[in-house]
C-alpha cells in the first residue's frame, strides 16, 4: 500500500511525462497504483491535496477519475454569475432546484 504522496507523484510524473493537460485513470488502475481494493473519498480527498497547485483528482460519473494539469486551467475565461443569471440573489432553492432539474430533464432527452 503506497502513501497519499508517493501515489499523488506517481500521477503527477505520469500527467508530465505523457505531456498531456488531462487524462482518464479507471478505479481499477487506481487500485493497483495505491495498492488498495477499495477506493474512498477520503483517499481521493488525501492525493488532491498532495498534488495541490499541479493537478486536480475528480471523480467521473461514469466511473474513475480524471487528473488535470492545475497549468491548463490557468487560461479558462472567468463567468460572472450576475452575465448569466442576473436576478441570483432572489432565487430561492427551490426554484434552482426546479430549473437544474428541468435542465437535466432536458439533457436526458
Amino acid at each position: 500500500m503506497r502513501t497519499y504522496e508517493h501515489i499523488a507523484y506517481l500521477l503527477i510524473y505520469m500527467l508530465k511525462a505523457s505531456e498531456k493537460a488531462r487524462f482518464r485513470l479507471s478505479r481499477k488502475s487506481l487500485q493497483s497504483i495505491s495498492g488498495r481494493s477499495v477506493i474512498k473519498s477520503a483517499l481521493i480527498k488525501n492525493i488532491g491535496e498532495w498534488m495541490e497547485g499541479t493537478a486536480v483528482i475528480l471523480p467521473l460519473n461514469r466511473g474513475g477519475y480524471v487528473i488535470v494539469s492545475q497549468e491548463s486551467l490557468e487560461g479558462i475565461a472567468p463567468l460572472k454569475i450576475a452575465d448569466v443569471i442576473p436576478n441570483w440573489r432572489k432565487l430561492d432553492i427551490e426554484f434552482l432546484k426546479d430549473q437544474v432539474d428541468a435542465m437535466e430533464d432536458e439533457g436526458d432527452e
